[in-house]
């Protein structure tokens, strides 16, 4: 049964559009539009979609599906930090919010709606978050060049008794991720609308203990998995954030961890369709111009009228919330009225008001704004935006049966502004932004994703523009503090400093004190930052308007380029020019970039739509006299030997973590080839093969792959920080100046020298008595000497196993002690970390046994024995990893991941991936 009740709202949906521009005006406004929505139960594992390529593969948020583990644990076992997260759960934010609404079915609004002062966290807040400062982005966990200089594989991948290459040891290999995170459910394959925007998501009764993951696919090639945040509120359902989805064909969503997903767990799929106005809706909301500042007495016309089109709440019973001012730097009489932007109004963006469920809720006055973002990418068209509000405010409401969308404001990347939550822009209408914190406050979101960019500063300043006029309507100055929910806040904050979520992401929220700053600017009656001075060149700048982007870049650069070749054309949804010497390439997310040379030549419109556009041009001083240019969803290396070859996906990113140019792989010397299942790339110093249920594994960049058994590399050398990378000819056809790989000689060996003969004596062919007599004494002495001699043996072959039990207890021993020891990547010390080849190198050494750094030259540094054959002391090793056996059966000593450090543990997971035993000493 569905709970219906008033609102909450995600603040993340990942946006993924292509880039339209559109100009001119209309009055019309658009019809409202009723988007379709579907839901399929999301609680068993879709035999078919389980059998999609990819469907196993691993994630970033594998790692901390491991974790959450200790979600079952009682409270008095669990770290501080996880205790206070699940104290902030769904059930606890329940029982702290009293709510009084009933159980109503779905689609019918409670009489009572509207009674309570606060809901949901329009973020995405969970019980599974850390808070924010313990947070770190999905980049922190690759490893500095300095530290990627050994080949062990990805720490992060792997649980703490489970393998980092390879299905773990537990369960059903066929329902886990590749690196051994159960599969508690997973979908078929659906298709998505690829005309519109569309918005999927999951939605369930109560709280769930597993990861909700999405993937798209686009073309041929299926996108990463990406985790979304679940949403815990005391109103409505419990879910994810909505993920929308633009230029995709198809998607699939899949939950991970032990416990399953609730019984009540639902796919939710929203078309929200394509609206005829759409486009006049972008044209009619042009981005937000620089305020006009009224004086003391109050604020301008504009100011006094809700935005045009504004939903009219005459009629409607409007619930007001009761509310206590906070600090007394709230009211401010130096805060000037600053004039209100152009919001455009719901209607425009076709929202069907008969969606909503209750009335509006207020505050008596705004006294604080927080700033978000949606999360997601951030390419999206002008015309993709009304679409996207709609399947938000959707999915929200039909899906999850909340009120409505969750921020008062929503800011487009191209300084737009748009209406989210109804009860009128004028009035401190109660949001469902931030959990604890909608009551009297005033929620804006940017469309988008701002962890490593910030929006772009016209959407910024749009942004500013409208913090700055809500917040002088009640006399607050963007530089106070005041208290909301009995927290001390300032009164312009990101919605991490009043929740545990990294929003509005690591860039926008640097932003945020000089917003701030052009906030009280604007109150005091100051320009903004998009006021610029005339500086008497109006004729010049209207002739600068009229070049393209494409023409300005080619400016700067005419010797560079040469002279044109045609016109420019549009390619793979951008736009090209090409000349003499390179192109030029530009959309809106890029900008202009110059592709020359010998990237020139390789980048064609196939691979374009593979990588993306250039996002900087050409930079040289790599290893090696190397150059490389940075695209969307890939680069291009190039190397004199190598030649220009491009890197994406998986294969890029296992590239990443090695190090890149500087690691023991060095440069690509090929493009991958992709098919169903199975990725493959050459480097120079390994072959890269991505292989479905598998994950990356290396082998010999020259000959046959047998299976992970054999390994071809030759030994590799280089200490610690190095790039240990085979010098050797990656490929026979290629890289003529390399130096040719060591072969055996095809000359026969010199044979032997014959064996001496034995001296002739002077007496020889002469006998004697004596001489006979003597004969009988000698052979008695001969056969003393055997006996002496079988013993003297007997007795070594002892010594020798005694002296090599004692030197692999010393191993053993010499192990144990830096148990514990932190695990870090291209290491070689027990006191500041090291990696697998970094520590089995120490081991040996304490011993008076030199073996390589890296795991593939320790491979290649002993003999290969069976496993029946090995003892404690010997090595274990498949590509990428290596352990010392150690003497419990079926353990090894080992400096596996981040999470397991230096420790004892299972090699079980290294057998199934054809293992090779090697002894050293």
């Amino acid at each position: 049964m569905r709970i219906l009740l008033p609102s909450a709202a995600a603040c993340a949906a990942a946006v993924m559009v292509t880039t339209i521009g559109l100009s001119g005006s209309t009055d019309a406004v658009a019809a409202p539009v009723n988007p379709d929505v579907s839901e399929t139960p999301l609680t068993e594992i879709d035999e078919g979609g389980l059998d999609a390529p990819g469907a196993r593969a691993s994630s970033n948020s594998t790692a901390a599906v491991s974790n959450r583990s200790t979600t079952n644990l009682p409270g008095l076992l669990r770290a501080p930090t996880a205790a206070q997260n699940l104290s902030a759960g769904p059930a606890a934010a329940a029982a702290a919010a009293g709510s009084a609404f009933s159980a109503t079915p779905m689609g019918l609004a409670d009489s009572s709606a509207g009674s309570s002062g606060e809901e949901g966290d329009a973020d995405g807040d969970s019980e599974q978050q850390a808070p924010a400062e313990t947070q770190a982005p999905a980049e922190a966990s690759t490893p500095s060049p300095a530290e990627a200089e050994s080949e062990e594989p990805d720490a992060s991948e792997a649980p703490a008794d489970e393998p980092t290459e390879g299905p773990a040891g537990v369960g059903s290999v066929k329902d886990q991720t590749e690196d051994g995170v159960t599969i508690a459910a997973i979908s078929e394959v659906m298709e998505v609308p690829s005309k519109n925007p569309s918005v999927v998501g999951v939605a369930y009764e109560g709280t769930a203990d597993v990861t909700f993951e999405i993937r798209q696919k686009s073309g041929d090639s299926w996108g990463a998995w990406e985790d979304v945040d679940l949403d815990s509120s005391a109103e409505g359902l419990s879910g994810s954030e909505p993920f929308v989805v633009v230029g995709a064909q198809e998607v699939q969503v899949r939950a991970l961890g032990e416990s399953g997903t609730p019984a009540s767990t639902q796919l939710v799929l929203v078309d929200p369709k394509r609206s005829n106005y759409d486009a006049e809706a972008v044209r009619n909301n042009e981005p937000v111009a620089p305020p006009a500042v009224s004086g003391d007495s109050g604020a301008d016309a504009a100011e006094q009228q809700d935005a045009a089109g504004s939903l009219d709440t005459a009629g409607t019973e409007a619930t007001n919330v009761s509310y206590a001012p906070g600090s007394a730097s709230v009211g401010n009489t130096a805060v000037k009225k600053v004039s209100k932007p152009k919001i455009a109004s719901r209607k425009e963006w076709g929202a069907n008001e008969s969606l909503k469920n209750g009335s509006p809720s207020y505050a008596s006055s705004v006294k604080a704004a927080v700033v978000h973002h949606t999360a997601g990418a951030n390419g999206y068209s002008a015309e993709d935006v009304p679409s996207i509000l709609r399947g938000i405010y959707s999915f929200h409401t039909k899906g999850q049966g909340w009120a409505d969308v969750g921020y008062n404001v929503l800011a487009d990347k191209y300084g737009r502004l748009w209406e989210g939550r109804a009860g009128g822009l004028d009035r401190a209408v109660v949001g469902a932004h931030a959990q604890g914190f909608n009551t009297g406050t005033f929620g804006i979101s940017v469309m988008g994703t701002y962890d490593k960019k910030a929006p772009p500063q016209k959407t910024i300043d749009a942004v500013s523009h409208a913090i700055a006029w809500k917040l002088s309507k009640d006399g607050v100055s963007s530089k106070g503090t005041t208290t909301v929910n009995g927290k001390k806040i300032k009164t312009v904050v990101g919605h991490r400093d009043v929740g545990q979520t990294s929003c509005p992401g690591d860039a926008f929220y640097s932003k945020l004190g000089g917003m701030r700053d052009a906030i009280s600017k604007m109150e005091s009656g100051g320009a903004t930052p998009d006021e610029k001075k005339d500086d008497g060149k109006k004729d010049d700048k209207k002739k600068d308007e009229s070049k393209s982007p494409i023409e300005k870049k080619y400016e700067g650069h005419v010797k560079q380029l040469g002279k044109p070749k045609g016109k420019e054309y549009s390619v793979a949804g951008g736009r090209a020019q090409e000349y003499e010497k390179g192109r030029i390439y530009w959309t809106k997310d890029t900008g202009a970039q110059i592709v020359k040379g010998a990237f020139n030549k390789a980048v064609d419109e196939d691979l374009l739509k593979q990588i993306g556009f250039p996002t900087a041009d050409e930079k040289g001083g790599l290893k090696n006299g190397g150059y490389y240019q940075a695209f969307q969803k890939g680069a291009m290396h190039y190397t004199k030997d190598t030649g220009a070859q491009p890197t994406w996906g998986v294969l890029q990113d296992y590239w990443k973590d090695k190090g890149t140019e500087k690691g023991h792989l060095g440069y690509p010397t090929g493009a991958p080839t992709v098919t169903d299942g199975r990725a493959e790339q050459t480097f120079q110093g390994a072959r890269l093969v991505w292989a479905e249920g598998y994950g990356t594994t290396e082998f010999s960049p020259r000959g046959d792959i047998r299976a992970a058994v054999h390994d071809d590399n030759a030994a590799q050398g280089g200490e610690s920080g190095g790039s240990g990378e085979d010098s050797s000819d990656p490929t026979p056809s290629q890289s003529p100046s390399a130096e040719p790989s060591a072969t055996p000689s095809a000359e026969p060996s010199a044979s032997p020298e014959p064996t001496a003969a034995p001296e002739e004596k002077e007496d020889e062919g002469k006998s004697d008595d004596s001489g006979k007599k003597d004969d009988g004494k000698k052979k008695d002495e001969s056969k003393d000497d055997g006996k002496k001699k079988d013993e003297s043996k007997k007795d070594d072959k002892k010594d020798k196993e005694k002296a090599e039990a004692a030197k692999r207890d010393d191993i053993i021993a010499e192990a144990k002690k830096h148990m514990g020891v932190r695990y870090r990547w291209g290491g070689t010390s027990p006191t500041s970390g090291w990696d697998c080849s970094g520590f089995t190198q120490y081991v040996f050494k304490q011993n008076g046994i030199d073996i390589p750094r890296t795991s593939g030259a320790q491979r290649n540094a002993g003999k290969v024995i069976s496993q029946k054959e090995a003892k404690p002391g010997d090595l274990i090793w498949v590509p990428g990893h290596i352990g010392i056996v150690s003497e419990s059966k079926g353990k090894m000593y080992d400096a596996g991941s981040s999470r397991t450090n230096t420790s004892k543990r299972s090699y079980d997971w290294m057998l199934k991936r054809g293992a090779v035993f090697i002894r050293v000493i």
